[in-house]
């Protein structure tokens, strides 16, 4: 007995001694799988655009960066880049004087990846808009809930859905062309709602998901906007699911694929949203660092879903305070809290187009 338990023990000491040399203590990084290849995906300012010289000149990477140069030919400013180390804004010293410029953006990621030089060619012109952006909306003007876009102004108003159903939460692709949205316009599908995509037009209308008795809403864009995540009760509670532009490849979105999505609220290091305060207010916070929010709106009536201009310094809202709701704008400070719908009907859900 004492001989098998014996030669038991030897075999023990043989295999953990015998084999720890190909156990490392721990994981680098040489022995992770390959990193995804390091792109820039979103530039506030694109190629041979105008902007004012106030324009805020940012940049979003797919990952995460231990290094981001950003440089604008001929000024001097520094780089302020986002606590998530995935995005970066240029602070020029200076208001930019009108003429043309080259942004150029390279960096590196935790990996040890490169990326650039990228060069972009913009031009800055007094007097122009800072932003020359739409507003995509809900509104029920027609009797039921559709699609409209605006100047941000709030003229020139177009309809883009015309249907007997409710058409609501209008997202547009960070590329433009494209608009996402809610809608149970397919009786079909018994009722529910589901995610439709349009041309920013109005034309081109299709159903994504097609799913029998489940919800799905809320739609925002991936960066490059080849994905859409959005909510789902499929599971019986809301999840996030993402999938390709054409309805394909349906699943869970997972933890590492956030940063990658343009996340409704989110601007630079700042985060805006609704919170019940007696009545609904707009409140401002920092993302990744939380110190408890400012209250932007101050009011007694409801202000609701807010969404950034796309240069940051204008917030559009929904409001009830001249008795139904309306479409307001403010500055990021709260300040100039503008009304830019009129009407009897009840407008909501704004969406600031990215350029």
């Amino acid at each position: 007995m004492n001989k098998h338990i014996n030669i038991f023990f030897i075999i023990l000491v043989f295999l953990f001694f015998g084999c720890t040399e190909d156990i490392p203590d721990k994981l680098d990084k040489s022995q992770l799988p390959a990193p995804p290849a390091l792109k820039v995906v979103s530039t506030s300012v694109k190629n041979g655009q105008e902007i004012n010289p106030e324009y805020t000149i940012s940049v979003s990477f797919n990952n995460y960066m231990d290094i981001i140069n950003m440089e604008i030919s001929g000024v001097k400013g520094t780089v302020e880049i986002d606590p998530t180390g995935a995005s970066a804004t240029f602070k020029p010293f200076s208001k930019l004087s009108d003429g043309a410029y080259t942004l150029t953006v390279s960096g590196k990621d935790e990996y040890g990846q490169e990326v650039g030089p990228t060069s972009i060619i913009f031009y800055v012109k007094s007097g122009i808009p800072i932003t020359k952006s739409l507003i995509a909306y809900t509104s029920n003007l027609d009797g039921d809930y559709e699609i409209y876009v605006m100047n941000t102004d709030g003229s020139n108003i177009k309809q883009l859905t015309y249907n007997f159903s409710q058409d609501t939460q209008p997202a547009w692709s960070p590329d433009g062309k494209y608009i996402a949205f809610s809608s149970d316009r397919d009786g079909s599908y018994m009722w529910n709602s589901d995610i439709f995509v349009m041309r920013s037009d109005g034309t081109g209308i299709v159903n994504l998901t097609k799913t029998i008795g489940i919800n799905e809403y809320s739609a925002f864009w991936s960066l490059d906007s080849k994905k859409i995540g959005f909510l789902s009760d499929a599971s019986g509670s809301e999840d996030y699911y993402v999938m390709n532009i054409d309805g394909t490849g349906v699943r869970l979105m997972q933890d590492f694929e956030f940063l990658d999505f343009a996340w409704p609220g989110v601007f630079g290091d700042y985060y805006i949203y609704e919170e019940l305060n007696g009545n609904y207010d707009i409140f401002i916070d920092l993302f990744a660092n939380p110190k408890g929010g400012v209250n932007l709106t101050k009011h007694s009536a409801n202000d609701r879903y807010p969404t950034w201009s796309p240069d940051g310094r204008k917030i559009a809202f929904v409001s009830d305070r001249d008795f139904n709701n309306e479409i307001y704008i403010m500055n990021f400070d709260g300040s100039n809290q503008t009304r830019i719908t009129y009407n009897n009907a009840d407008d909501n859900h704004p969406n600031w187009s990215p350029f």
